[in-house]
């Protein structure tokens, strides 16, 4: 009996002392990590929605548009910063933290696909209350298609960057996926485990796959995707994001789309390969396309100066901009390998 007494203390033992070496592990990892502030400008705002805050910005004049951010584990409206200033010189730009992102409350709740569209769909009746235009990247992109397939009168165009929902992120949750977030969501271990991914060495190695130019990920670049990655509670909507709880399947959607479409890929993309924007013009045919090359999976942040200009082009010829010149993107589905250097 005294031997089995002194193996279970041992275990016990053990066990608090893996407990204690992770949690002094995440003391650590948020160390000189301070409340985020907002690095994009313009007006400041909060939505309460469902009792929560929603953080969002605005600026600019004009059609509205909603800029979505892509979901990952470091993932907010950041993604943004060198596109608002210049859309806004012809829109009313709004770009908002998604529920359990960036500067939005971060609850320990249930994240579905379904939640993020019905944000979505609120922050556009209840606080830009006009017909918005959304541009959303990877995941969020296929809660743009949704959206829009579901009421074309509030969502009149939609632009979408490398979406997902046909052939990445398109399986439902199995085990794995549900035991990794299991793993992700236990209160020391889980959090040890999340800190792990998203370490200063795991954030420089995921920019330098996202971008095709490895200059553009620096000491500083990298701080912002720490800090927006180790706020209280940052772990719970990428748990979801990995057990997979947060796919859509969008072919039905796409396919009943009658708003004007924008496809804007990057060449190099690495975990969004260009050859995947074939499935989403086969279903619908009259997407029009731009490439931009060089460019990886984020083509709006790598190439801003061309990607703004694509966008605002093709927002006016859709009359969804104020701008007064007239647009000359082509009405037909085109591809546009652009070259000039990042500013």
């Amino acid at each position: 009996m005294d031997e089995n007494n002194n193996r279970w203390r041992k275990i016990v033992m053990s066990g608090g002392a893996i407990l204690g070496a992770a949690a002094a592990y995440n003391a650590f990892a948020r160390k000189g990590v301070d409340e985020l502030t907002n690095l994009i400008g313009g007006e400041e705002g909060g939505f309460d929605w469902r009792g929560r805050r929603i953080s969002f910005t605005r600026r600019g004049k004009g059609p509205p548009l909603l800029l979505i951010h892509g979901i990952h584990a470091a993932a907010w409206s950041y993604e943004w910063h060198d596109n608002v200033d210049y859309l806004a010189l012809s829109n009313t730009v709004f770009t908002l933290d998604l529920l359990g992102f960036g500067r939005s409350d971060r609850p320990a709740i249930r994240y579905s696909a379904r939640l993020y569209i019905s944000l979505i769909s609120d922050f556009v009746d209840q606080v830009v209350s006009d017909p918005c235009v959304l541009v959303a990247t990877s995941l969020s992109g296929a809660y743009a298609i949704v959206l829009g397939a579901r009421d074309p009168q509030r969502f009149p165009a939609v632009a979408l960057i490398a979406p997902t929902g046909l052939v990445r992120l398109n399986r439902s949750a199995g085990i794995a996926g549900g035991a990794g977030q299991l793993a992700v969501e236990a209160p020391i271990v889980g959090t040890a485990m999340f800190n792990t991914l998203v370490s200063r060495r795991s954030i420089r190695h995921f920019l330098e796959k996202t971008y095709s130019d490895d200059s553009i990920v620096t000491d500083e670049l990298v701080d912002i995707y720490y800090w927006t990655s180790h706020q209280r509670g940052a772990r719970h909507a990428p748990a979801a994001f990995i057990s997979g709880h947060l796919n859509i399947d969008v072919r039905q959607a796409l396919r009943r789309l009658t708003q004007p479409a924008l496809l804007v890929w990057g060449e190099e993309g690495a975990a969004a390969p260009v050859e995947e924007s074939r499935g989403f013009r086969a279903l619908k045919p009259d997407l029009e396309m731009a490439v931009l090359s060089p460019a990886g999976d984020l083509p709006h942040d790598e190439r801003p100066d061309d990607f703004n200009v694509i966008l605002s082009t093709w927002l006016n010829r859709q009359s969804l901009s104020s701008a007064p010149t007239p647009s000359t993107l082509p009405g037909t589905p085109v591809a546009l390998p652009l070259t000039s250097p990042r500013s």
